[in-house]
């Protein structure tokens, strides 16, 4: 399928109904308009301006004698009043179908960006992971929009399309051979103008590639906007952001600068067209006064049309790249969806997680996670214990849901995983970097959360050790955190996470690191209010040291370069040579 074909389907199949209403819209306002234009005839004719060889006894005859059987006679006072009553019904008409067509290129591009969004939404993390944002990002806003952009000069070519055969019924009516020959003429041009439509598509290539590299800059800059501060680098970034803002104006320039010229060719071309009719209609032809100046007035008409006709055709083909991106980025979301489960409720965790012989591997990566055997208990408090890249946060992306292994299976209370639509729901999950929203503390406890009462919001905070912090607000929950919670202190920030996660009720709590970038004091509060949730629900804390949390944690698990040990009591820290085979690089041997 063809670029403006795929293009075509997609916008039909979106609102069939709202399409065959513009278009018979369309028709409506171009025939009153036709019927106006023929209206100047036997007006000027009973006016006497240009004598009665147009008069009402050779104007469509049978109009005329529908007329007189009414008892209505022609007279320029009658005439004039139909011509008035065919202009209002036009203007009505017209101004009804634009705006039936804006609304439909309006919703047409709502609809393009939500579809997507959800398609997106709906992929699943391995494929998230190797997608750009920046991508993303430009498909959803500037791409979107040049679509939007484009199917408001899909509309307007369609218009001037049934306009345009309006205008060619009434001149053909007039003058068969003036008509045709003007048409000729206008083919000849379109020939000659064609080679820049390859120029237009090309250039709006171009400009969806300039476009991507504009937002990766952006966001480029904003995820290290405090180490180019910090490095003094601001110039440097803004010397890469102005080239590539450049870079995205000159494509736009380019084919604004050929949109203009075929404009201006096309206005050039149809005045020595209309000039070469008019010669032949009065010389050759000896075409009647009134219908030589009607012809005229058509004409006249129809060239700006055409030349608008022409550049809203350069304008689809300039946006094709556009829906391009679009359609391969909905295509890959929609090749990559989670698998959709029933909808249910919190699943309980009363029993235990266990994975049995689970074996997983990053496509086109060396890196691979091992589990013989592991069986974490309800209920308890568990450590991960690893150093960096040793797979902690993938043997986490796997329990949460986000990775799929590649063998085995992944046991909650004895059912597998993957059957468990509702798991993720019963998750809550802190990382190092905390995400926190721009608005204001309670704005950030209700993320994603039913509303929860005010009784909940409490004792949620009560258990995050936030009370006092939030009492010493002058607004309390009210109080503006500042995008990504720049207000906050990071022992605060971690805090108020904790606080949004108690929220959900989950049965299984993870910190991903949470606690190894805050002060000593800001440490002490996290741990405090994580001991206080002991034996409450299953917490699992990754970090790379447990001298820290001694008398909070009921076992470990060790990860070592990708093998993953068993579930070890806190007290017996200190296993044996067998144990340490439990979690070592031998036991890949063995799997």
């Amino acid at each position: 399928m063809t670029g403006m074909s795929a293009y075509l389907r997609t916008f039909h199949s979106f609102d069939p109904p709202g399409i065959w209403r513009a278009v018979l819209l369309n028709f409506a306002a171009a025939f009153a308009e036709g019927a106006g234009l023929l209206m100047l005839l036997p007006i000027l004719s009973l006016a006497g301006v240009l004598g009665q060889d147009s008069g009402q006894k050779s104007w469509l005859p049978m109009l005329d004698r529908l007329f007189v059987s009414l008892g209505i006679s022609w007279s320029i006072e009658f005439a004039l009043l139909v011509f008035v009553v065919l202009i209002y019904i036009q203007s009505q008409l017209t101004l009804h179908r634009d705006r039936v067509s804006q609304s439909l290129q309006l919703r047409f591009g709502d609809h393009l960006r939500k579809t997507l969004y959800a398609a997106i939404v709906r992929a699943n993390w391995s494929f998230l992971t190797g997608k750009y944002s920046a991508e993303l990002l430009n498909t959803l806003t500037t791409e979107v929009q040049r679509i939007t952009t484009g199917t408001y000069f899909l509309l307007r070519f369609f218009t001037i399309s049934i306009l345009s055969i309006a205008y060619f019924s009434v001149a053909l009516w007039l003058s068969t051979w003036l008509t045709l020959l003007a048409l000729a003429i206008g083919l000849v041009l379109w020939m000659l103008l064609r080679g820049a439509d390859d120029a237009a598509k090309q250039g709006g290539m171009m400009l969806s590639q300039a476009n991507r590299k504009m937002f990766a800059q952006i966001q480029e800059f904003l995820s290290a906007m405090k180490l180019v501060k910090i490095h003094g680098e601001e110039l440097s970034s803004l010397y890469r952001f102005n080239r590539e803002v450049d870079q995205v104006s000159n494509h736009s320039m380019e084919f604004q600068w050929i949109r203009t010229r075929v404009q201006a060719v096309y206005r050039v071309g149809g005045a020595i067209a209309l000039a070469v009719v008019s010669y032949i209609a009065l010389v050759w032809f000896k075409l009647p006064a009134t219908h030589f100046l009607l012809l005229v007035a058509i004409f006249a008409r129809m060239l700006p049309q055409l030349a608008e006709f022409q550049s809203g055709r350069q304008q689809l083909l300039h946006m094709l790249p556009a829906f391009s991106s679009w359609r391969r980025l909905m295509e890959a979301c929609e090749a990559n969806q989670n698998p959709e489960g029933a909808a249910c409720g919190n699943v309980k965790l009363m029993q235990g997680i266990t994975f049995e012989r689970l074996g997983f591997s990053y496509p086109e990566s060396h890196h691979r996670i091992i589990i013989r055997n592991l069986a974490i208990p309800a209920r308890k408090t568990t450590a991960i214990i690893g150093v960096s890249g040793s797979g902690k946060t993938t043997l986490l992306d796997l329990l949460s849901g986000l990775l799929t292994p590649d063998t085995g299976t992944i046991l909650i209370d004895g059912a597998p995983l993957h059957l468990l639509p509702g798991w993720q729901k019963s998750i809550a999950y802190i990382p190092q970097e905390t995400q926190i929203q721009n608005g204001t503390i309670r704005d950030n406890l209700n993320w994603k959360n039913l509303e929860p009462t005010d009784a909940e919001i409490k004792q949620a905070i009560l258990q995050s050790a936030l009370t006092e912090f939030v009492q010493g607000l002058p607004k309390g929950l009210e109080t503006e955190v500042g995008e990504r919670g720049v207000k906050l202190s990071g022992g605060e920030k971690q805090r108020l996470a904790l606080a949004r996660a108690l929220l959900r009720k989950p049965q299984l709590l993870i910190l991903d690191e949470a606690t190894n970038a805050l002060d000593p004091e800001n440490h002490r509060l996290v741990i405090d209010s994580i001991r206080a949730l002991h034996g409450n629900l299953t917490v699992l804390i990754v970090t790379h040291k447990t001298d820290e949390l001694s008398g909070l944690i009921d076992g470990m698990v060790q990860v070592e370069q990708g093998a993953v040990g068993k579930w070890i009591p806190f007290a017996h820290k200190k296993s044996t040579t067998a144990d340490k085979k439990n979690w070592s690089p031998l036991a890949l041997k063995c799997f």
